[in-house]
């Protein structure tokens, strides 16, 4: 099976196409590591990012409809009860509201990143990220430390037109402290990376477009390593990995991938790496699952 893929290195005049081999693989069929417990708000999961303050947690939350919270979970599905509101769980976060949080990100510097950038509708015009600083697990109250605004510099009118909805987002991730956006497109099946450049406070920030990878599909959830080298890309039936080419850099979709496609997931919306070796995957099936995928299972094809 013969496919292509569209490698843009935006900005630049030239666009490079690759011709990308993808083996013959039979779906590899997940079983659920957890079940994940507590209120609708955390078992409705749009996004997961492990902690780098306290090992064996992870911070999860839902798209609108929920209050403004996060979730830490373990690693057994288990949320961790609040000290001081034992009947609310997870963290409420005050000063913000959830329109769409469709992804989270934890950057270098501790700071939780909920990304208000759900836009099925390629209409919004207040696509958000909200920082927090990372509150310990059973704080069960914290504040937005800032809000940051951002646009996609293709887009002209709002809504979108029907043939270019491209502007919604559901994964985002960071390298440093730079926050990285992986866009699911519905005018085709790639995805395009975006990177929030020099992010100012009372304006909208302008994202500088970085390149496409064809996925296959619709991204759903992103992440990186904690040193930026490798990068997880989630779609509803596979998994995509990327090596950066350049050390240091952010080409990851010109270097080095792998990939699988798997089966009985439905509803997978968040992908994050749980150490070197493990992929996490949450999924909104259901009560709410975890799969635990090991990167060893992914097939290099470039």
């Amino acid at each position: 099976m013969r496919i292509r893929f569209s490698l843009i290195c935006v900005g630049l005049a030239a666009t490079v196409a690759s011709a990308l081999e993808l083996p013959k693989i039979e779906p590899v069929a997940l079983t659920p590591r957890a079940n994940l417990e507590g209120p609708p708000g955390s078992r409705e999961v749009s996004g997961i990012v492990p902690s780098r303050q306290w090992p064996g947690v992870f911070w999860v939350h839902n798209d609108s409809g929920d209050e403004t919270r996060i979730y830490p979970v373990g690693r057994d599905g288990k949320l961790f009860k609040s000290a001081r509101s034992v009947d609310k769980p997870g963290v409420l976060v005050g000063g913000v509201i959830n329109s769409d949080w469709e992804a989270i990100a934890l950057d270098a510097s501790g700071r939780v990143i909920i990304g208000d950038v759900g836009n099925n509708s390629n209409g919004r015009r207040d696509l958000a990220l909200h920082y927090v600083v990372e509150p310990e697990p059973t704080a069960g109250f914290s504040g937005v430390l800032k809000s940051v605004f951002v646009r996609y510099p293709e887009q002209k009118t709002w809504p979108a037109a029907k043939d270019d909805f491209n502007y919604d987002c559901e994964g985002i991730f960071t390298k440093g402290d730079t926050v990285y956006f992986v866009t699911k497109r519905r005018s085709d099946s790639l995805t395009r990376l975006y990177r929030l450049d020099a992010p100012k406070l009372g304006e909208v920030n302008v994202l500088t477009a970085v390149a496409d990878f064809d996925v296959r599909g619709r991204a759903t959830g992103s992440d990186a390593t904690p040193d930026g080298k490798r990068l997880v890309v989630l779609t509803y039936d596979a998994l995509w990995m990327f090596e950066a080419k350049t050390p240091g850099g952010d080409d990851w979709f010109a270097g080095k991938v792998w990939w699988m496609p798997f089966k009985n997931v439905k509803g997978a919306e968040g992908v994050c790496f749980d150490g070197p070796d493990t992929i996490m995957i949450a999924a909104e099936e259901g009560a709410g699952k975890l799969y635990a995928v090991p990167v060893e299972k992914l097939t290099r094809v470039r």
